[in-house]
């Protein structure tokens, strides 16, 4: 509210509100005796003043700044987060070419910055002073954010801050606009995307409207879940990163909303409803409690002798029973029938193939269910082409299945019968 000082007398000053209010406004009259005054005589001292009226007031987004409040001590009483002194240092910026900060996260007496473009940190009630040689010291100063210094590499968060996750000394985090999964911890920045999943981040971190990122105490691995049209079949992909061997270990199946981790225990959420991981021994390949059963793959590749072409003749593993080859294709584009655990007398329009146990190992024949041989010559119809076993090519692809619920399943080794191609 504006008010109105104007001088009636010599030395008497009416202050009334502005605009009055007929027969409502009180005047009040103030004695001044700077105006007409004697030694002596009592007067009104200058005191505080407003001497700026700012009609246009609206608030200022600073997307590249941080401010604290006073303290607040719950022993004595003492709340004061609500006062902001403008007497005070209280505000530090960053650079703001590397966008708006979009994660702040407390370690010990520093305070991580993560921007959309760069990555720092900031001194807690410290700051940092230089010695001639360049050197760094801190000391205790009275700035609550001291100097911020930013990390090596051109690394943000983007506009992602759900993605961020931590363990200890180690924060994860995605770079949207690098294609690139993080891990922040002391030796630095570290691009852990790299490790064989490079390319394959690139193209789909791109495409990705929401990256949800925890970590799993249960497995101890940083799971991201990448969302959006265009990622994996159904419009996502879910991963886990395993420092234990320093890569990608697997997919998996769920589509979590957010996850977090309590206690050594796993939970996340979907569809506004709280799910525990790794709680029900008697039910797997199963999430959030479907009846949808979600096979479990493991993709690799067989190249023994990786300089010569050869035929892989048959295919043998050791593990559970119930493990199903639902592929093989080698370089050639030369594919085999899938091989069974047990046969179903139910299926038809396919080469029942069933794995066979013998001394702990279970065994096949590949029989190739194409009717070219790779160089194009043609070996009969397909009827024919089931006679001659084999695949032709450098190298095979296998993909293995499993869709047991009830019980733990296990894999250790897949390896194949093959001779040199004449």
């Amino acid at each position: 509210m504006a008010y109105t000082l104007e001088v009636q007398f010599f030395n008497t000053f009416i202050l009334r509100p502005e605009p009055a209010v007929s027969g409502n406004s009180k005047e009040l009259y103030i004695e001044e005796s700077r105006i007409k005054g004697g030694y002596n005589e009592p007067f009104v001292s200058i005191g505080p003043k407003a001497h700026l009226v700012n009609e246009d007031y609206d608030e200022t987004r600073r997307y590249n700044a941080l401010i604290y409040s006073g303290i607040y001590n719950s022993r004595t009483g003492i709340n004061r987060t609500n006062v902001f002194s403008g007497g005070e240092k209280i505000t530090r910026a960053v650079d703001p070419a590397h966008g708006s900060i979009q994660r702040l996260y407390a370690e010990d007496t520093n305070l991580n910055i993560l921007q959309e473009n760069k990555v720092s940190y900031a001194l807690i009630d410290k700051d940092a002073l230089f010695t001639a040689e360049g050197g760094r010291l801190t000391a205790s100063g009275a700035a609550v954010i001291g100097q911020v210094i930013p990390y090596l590499g051109k690394y943000g968060i983007s506009l992602n801050p759900e993605s961020f996750a931590f363990k200890g000394g180690r924060k994860y985090f995605a770079d949207k606009n690098r294609g690139a999964i993080l891990r922040l911890s002391r030796d630095g920045i570290t691009e852990i995307s790299a490790a064989g999943m490079k390319d394959y981040f690139k193209d789909n971190l791109k495409n990705a409207t929401k990256i949800s990122g925890s970590w799993d105490d249960h497995s101890e691995e940083y799971v991201v879940s990448l969302q959006g049209t265009g990622i994996g079949e159904d419009n996502y992909s879910t991963l886990g990163f395993d420092e234990g061997v320093k890569g990608w270990t697997s997919f998996y199946t769920y589509k979590p909303d957010y996850a977090f981790s309590l206690n050594k225990n796993y939970y996340s959420f979907y569809n506004n409803n709280l799910w525990q991981h790794y709680s029900d021994n008697t039910n797997y390949n199963n999430f959030y409690g479907t009846s949808e059963v979600y096979p479990s793959y493991i993709t690799f590749v067989a190249n023994a002798e990786p300089s010569f072409v050869k035929n892989f003749n048959a295919i043998n593993y050791e593990g559970s029973n119930s493990w199903t080859m639902e592929s093989s294709v080698t370089d050639l584009n030369i594919s085999a029938y899938k091989i069974y655990n047990s046969i179903d007398t139910t299926l038809s329009g396919d080469v029942l193939q069933q794995f066979v146990k013998k001394e702990n190992k279970y065994y096949s024949q590949l029989m190739n269910k194409d009717t070219s041989d790779g160089d194009g010559q043609i070996t009969g119809d397909a009827g024919l082409a089931l006679s001659a076993s084999g695949l032709k090519g450098f190298f095979t692809t296998v993909k293995m299945e499993n869709s047991t619920q009830n019980k733990e399943v296990e894999l250790f080794s897949v390896s194949h019968n093959i001779v040199k191609s004449s």
